[in-house]
């Protein structure tokens, strides 16, 4: 793994904790986890609602204006000749599709 790519867990070690016992019912005082499963874990705990989808939402709200109607496009996505990239939050996300992300508890 790359290092830039996990050293973000260290600002985020409690919420992280919080987030696994509430999401995915894993105590990591009690149960030990791979280095591979705990980041790939740990990395789709924003798709959730928790303390760290809040905390990415919070985030992203900072960084654009919140009502912001002009779509983005992604540094990281091309548009390709599809049109632009509009990027959305989870909220909106959810809004736009309902029952297309589900949000559960368990492991």
């Amino acid at each position: 793994m790359r290092t830039g790519q996990t050293l973000w867990v260290l600002d985020h070690l409690d919420d992280l904790d919080a987030d696994f016992l509430a999401i995915y019912g894993i105590d990591l005082e009690q149960q030990e986890l791979s280095a591979r499963r705990y980041f790939a874990l740990a990395h789709r705990l924003p798709a959730y609602q928790g303390v760290m989808a809040a905390r990415t939402e919070a985030e992203r709200e900072h960084r654009e204006p919140p009502h912001s109607t002009t779509p983005t496009r992604t540094s990281s996505t091309p548009a390709r000749g599809r049109g632009d990239v509009t990027e959305l939050s989870l909220t909106q996300f959810r809004a736009k599709f309902p029952g297309l992300v589900s949000v559960g508890q368990g492991g």
